[in-house]
């Protein structure tokens, strides 16, 4: 390369337009050195203007750089690419017209990114975009069909909730307090506490949350925040159970594993009462004596937990709204409780709720039933399987297609979505539930 290809690649660096000695050689074989610079500065100004940072702008493959090096004036090309542009957004896209086709790359790299099992590197990019072909018209959709086995596992999970709801009827009727009933997502949300909402709501006040039990560990402390809404409870909420202590009951599922000796809780639902042990710590203002006995923890777990950093950044972040009063209870409620529970690994013993004690409870609550045989069960569980809708999208998931169309690349969708799969389950579900609250 002579010194001014070092020199204008060194430009180009520094326009961050990722060009190196060929492409510039390409701009040179045209046009003098200064007119290249200049070029190089409109282009990197083209590319600003149309967003090069999203899936709509513009990279400069080699077909769209040679085109920018061509002899024709600048501003005329760089408009002819815009109608390009312009046109396929409009549906008028032309698999046969090279630019047009190169102008859609951005979009294809930018979503191949995004999703898992598209190829990632350069080359195996470009193969797959060259490999993209042109779709079919657009399918017409029909309704998702759940399969038996679906239908069976629907009455198991309307079962399990109905003890859920059985539950929370009783402990309606033996306290004036407000009771709030907690969906975990997913597990408690979609498969316990929507296919009971039309039953529950205005008795109850209901609430979805999210403490996720991937990921967590023993000294989890939920810590919601700006970048993570999604993890744990609202402000909004911790000043609600301050002014008003109401009963709480967080319901989750988990999975059938340790189940033998122990009832068991979600850890994401463990984690939640670690964020309860800051509430009752800023409540008691700081004397463990008045809450540390009523938590259902392991006493060694305090000294432990108050030291962790999510617990002191959440204290606190909770400080100011926490005015000091009573504490909350921890109990646990499942239709078969054990002596013992474990949650996350911690052994403890079962503590079932006092549903006539004046002050407020949080009740961890999971409405699973393990057991698949036992001549005491009900047929619907010795034909099925606990837990058994966890992850939905490992059933069904749509399979997302890259191809070409009127739009140019486009991504279609095939087959029944998990949203479809979950919301047929759950309509199943709320048709078993009907039955069992109104005809038994």
């Amino acid at each position: 390369m002579s010194l001014g290809t070092d020199r204008l690649v060194e430009k180009a660096g520094e326009l961050k337009l990722g060009l190196g000695g060929a492409e510039i050689e390409l701009f040179l074989g045209k046009h003098g050195p200064e007119e290249v610079g200049r070029r190089l500065e409109r282009v990197a100004a083209w590319l600003a203007e149309v967003n090069s940072q999203n899936h709509d702008g513009v990279s400069l493959t080699p077909a769209i750089v040679e085109y920018l090096a061509g002899e024709g004036e600048l501003e005329g090309l760089i408009e002819v690419l815009e109608g390009l542009r312009d046109t396929t957004r409009r549906g008028g896209f032309d698999m046969g017209n090279v630019l047009q086709k190169e102008l859609e790359y951005k979009r294809f790299e930018s979503e191949a990114r995004r999703q898992r099992d598209w190829a990632k590197e350069p080359e195996e990019q470009r193969a797959a975009f060259e490999a993209l072909a042109w779709f079919a018209e657009v399918a017409e959709e029909g309704e998702y069909e759940l399969s038996e086995q679906d239908k069976r596992e629907a009455k198991r999970a309307a079962y399990e909730a109905k003890l859920f709801y059985d539950f929370l009827m009783q402990f309606r009727g033996r306290t004036e307090r407000k009771i709030v009933v907690v969906g975990n997502e997913r597990y408690g949300r979609q498969w316990v506490v929507e296919p009971l909402e039309k039953y529950i709501e205005g008795e109850f006040e209901i609430r979805y949350f999210r403490a996720p039990s991937h990921g967590s560990m023993r000294l989890t402390v939920p810590h919601y925040t700006e970048r993570f809404q999604h993890n744990g409870f609202t402000p909004e909420f911790a000043l609600q159970l301050s002014r008003e202590m109401p009963h709480v009951v967080i319901v989750d599922e988990c999975s059938p594993r340790q189940t033998e000796r122990y009832s068991k809780f979600a850890r994401g639902v463990r984690d939640l009462v670690n964020w309860f042990m800051v509430f009752n710590d800023l409540r008691a203002e700081g004397d463990g004596s008045k809450y540390e006995a009523e938590s259902s923890l392991p006493a060694h777990h305090f000294p432990e937990l108050r030291k962790w950093y999510e617990y002191v950044q959440v204290r606190r972040k909770m400080a100011p709204w926490i005015e000091p009063g009573d504490i909350y209870a921890i109990a646990h409620w499942a239709p078969e409780l054990l002596d013992e529970v474990i949650m996350g690994g911690m052994v403890i013993p079962s503590k079932r709720p006092d549903l006539d004690r004046a002050g407020a409870q949080m009740v961890v609550a999971n409405p699973a039933i393990y057991r698949t045989q036992g001549e005491d069960l009900a047929q619907i569980l010795r034909e099925t399987e606990p837990y058994y809708f966890n992850d939905p999208e490992k059933r069904v998931r749509e399979e997302l297609v890259p191809g070409f169309g009127a739009h140019g690349f486009e991504v279609r969708v095939e087959g029944a979505t998990t949203e479809e799969y979950v919301a047929a389950a759950q309509c199943q579900i709320r048709l078993e539930i009907d039955g069992l609250i109104n005809y038994n």
